[in-house]
């Protein structure tokens, strides 16, 4: 069966507003389609990395005709569409209007529509090592699905909960409600953006405009598009936090609540195939942007890096406080954990010891919704399910032909403001690039399948040696042209002595002194691991140095999405400052 995943607006022209669909049009976000045919993963792809809009939300079009390939949309037997924000607070509607719009797309395809964290339940659980084991989902939102309340009030699914067997097909899914309604409780990422975006505002404005919480997202009037900063605010803090101090401001505490009635074990509960979508007494933490903490950052008289520590380490304290509640009787020894409040790292490495074996895949945030949902109808099709062993790189890969169109081959070999050498051997283009990154030369690498997720994982890089300090300033000022405190990623062999990492998701101890460009100020590095099965060609550069690590970052400029195309690989090495362009067996330099 050929079946496609999609997550995204139903509003195709990208109206705002609530676009009769019943959600906040506005707040959609890493819309993206997956392609699975009778099982077997084909590709993947964010709208964003096709339509070059960062964030783009939209109806996926141009990601639908990217997966599809040559195949046709009358070929599709199934489409899996899952709704988020509030899109889906009324299902009736939603149903209504996708029946319109995707059938419409889609004459010959049956329609199913599923719910935001079940989608990244699966992304995690069916990309995982495991056998069984147990999952969690937490994110800013997720969707209201299942979620009503009286009045048809949207209730806002901000964390899901469950177990799986893959042996004996079972998938066993529970919602964690939100005592209180939209206002929600467990809403860590709703803070941690909220909080978030304050400080930004802080860092660049000296005199701030009121501000007011619409929709449970935080919104600064009459200042910029919000929540396009809302969502690229996140990370910043993470790297500023480490920058400032606990400066003994009275903050007030989240509240915790044990009182609640715990309901039986998920993997105890119930032994249907079929999704199980019930309640569960859960542990309550009163973590929302509402609490008091944001009008309290607003008043305080601290550095933005006092603020982000405090932001940080809130978050860390009851992150760690909910899932320790989980550990003994909800959480296996293998856990799957999904959704945004994965990508924070720092808090990441502080539930590694809570646990055997840890998996979070790298499109871990939205955009794995899409890939969630193809996978799930896949499972529930009873297919055979099979995945590329690097569940990182889902995306196209691009031959000489393409490459050579992109460059604009011909045989003088150069190229207007372009020229070009090809190699025969890859292992000779490595020894060259090696000797040029050795020279503190800035690379970029554009090789095989593209990255699923936010980050570059060694396919669609930026490569720079990382054993000068002033490289982390010259890679943040002239190239990516974002703030000076913003970390960058090391990538190195797996067995290197670093911890296996082969999604960046966690923080390492930095083994030694001479990778300043990307140790962090508390003395910390974000760090990928690579082996030969997940990618032989970075192994190969990565071997030609003397010291095999690399300062390595995302192939775009700052808010451009990742490159995806040999077309954007060259479109943006004419305008970044790079020195040289390696894109297949091609090592491209400017005239």
């Amino acid at each position: 069966m050929n079946i496609i995943g999609i997550h995204g607006s139903l509003d195709a022209a990208g109206a705002g507003g609530w676009a009769n669909t019943g959600g906040y049009e506005d707040t959609v976000h890493d819309a993206g389609c997956t392609l699975f045919v009778d099982g077997k993963h084909i590709r993947s792809i964010d709208e964003e990395r096709v339509s070059r809009l960062k964030h783009d939300g939209r109806l996926p079009l141009k990601a639908i005709d990217y997966c599809l390939g040559d195949l046709t949309r009358e070929d599709v037997d199934i489409v899996c569409f899952a709704p988020t924000g509030v899109q889906d607070c009324n299902f009736q509607l939603i149903n209504k209007i996708a029946s319109e719009k995707l059938r419409g797309l889609f004459p010959n395809a049956e329609l199913w529509i599923v719910g935001h964290h079940l989608c990244h339940a699966a992304s995690s659980v069916f990309t995982s090592p495991f056998n069984s084991g147990s999952f969690l989902t937490l994110d800013g939102m997720g969707s209201s699905m299942w979620n009503f309340n009286l009045g048809n009030t949207p209730q806002g699914e901000h964390n899901s909960i469950g177990y799986f067997d893959k042996k004996k097909r079972q998938f066993r899914f529970f919602r964690m409600p939100d005592w209180g309604g939209f206002s929600g409780t467990n809403v860590f990422g709703q803070f941690y953006g909220a909080t978030a975006l304050h400080i930004q505002d802080d860092i660049y404005s000296e005199e701030l405009s009121e501000i007011s919480l619409e929709g449970g997202l935080l919104n600064k009037k009459d200042k910029y598009k919000r929540f396009e900063d809302f969502l690229n605010c996140e990370g910043k803090i993470m790297g500023l936090s480490a920058y400032g101090k606990d400066r003994g401001y009275d903050w007030p505490e989240f509240c915790t609540d044990n009182s609640r009635p715990y309901a039986a074990s998920p993997k105890d509960a119930l032994t249907a195939f079929e999704v199980d979508r019930y309640e569960m007494g859960l542990p309550y933490v009163n973590f929302h942007p509402t609490g008091g903490i944001v009008e309290n950052l607003l008043k305080a008289k601290i550095s933005p890096a006092d603020k982000a520590y405090f932001v940080q380490k809130h978050y860390e304290d009851a992150l760690l406080y909910l899932i320790k509640e989980l550990r003994d009787d909800y959480l296996e020894d293998d856990i799957c954990f999904a959704g945004g409040c994965f990508l924070n790292i720092s808090a990441n490495d502080k539930l590694r010891p809570l646990f055997n074996n840890i998996h979070i895949p790298p499109n871990t945030n939205d955009s794995g919704v899409h890939f969630g949902a193809a996978v799930w109808a896949s499972y529930r099709c009873k297919e055979e399910i099979q995945i590329p062993h690097n569940i990182a790189l889902l995306g196209k890969s691009y031959n000489d032909k393409e490459i050579e169109k992109a460059i604009g081959f011909n045989d003088l070999k150069n190229i207007g403001e372009l020229k070009y050498i090809k190699y025969k051997d890859f292992d000779e283009l490595c020894e060259v690039v090696a000797k040029y990154l050795e020279d503190d030369k800035i690379i970029g690498w554009f090789q095989g399948r593209s990255e699923a997720g936010p980050r570059a994982l060694g396919s669609r890089s930026l490569l720079m040696s990382p054993h000068k300090e002033e490289n982390k300033d010259i890679m943040n000022e002239r190239v990516k042209h974002r703030e000076y405190w913003r970390p960058f990623a090391g990538i190195t062999l797996e067995g290197s002595g670093y911890k296996s990492s082969p999604y960046m998701l966690f923080n390492h101890e930095v083994l030694t002194d001479d990778i300043l460009a990307i140790t962090h100020v508390d003395g910390t590095c974000r760090m990928q691991t690579v082996d030969d099965e997940l990618n032989p060609k970075m192994c190969s550069l990565l071997r030609k140095l003397k010291n095999p690590i690399l300062l390595n970052t995302s192939f775009n400029d700052n808010k451009q999405p990742i490159v995806e195309t040999p077309e954007d690989a060259i479109d943006a090495f004419k305008k970044m400052n790079i020195d040289y362009l390696v894109i297949g067996n091609y090592v491209v330099c400017k005239n």
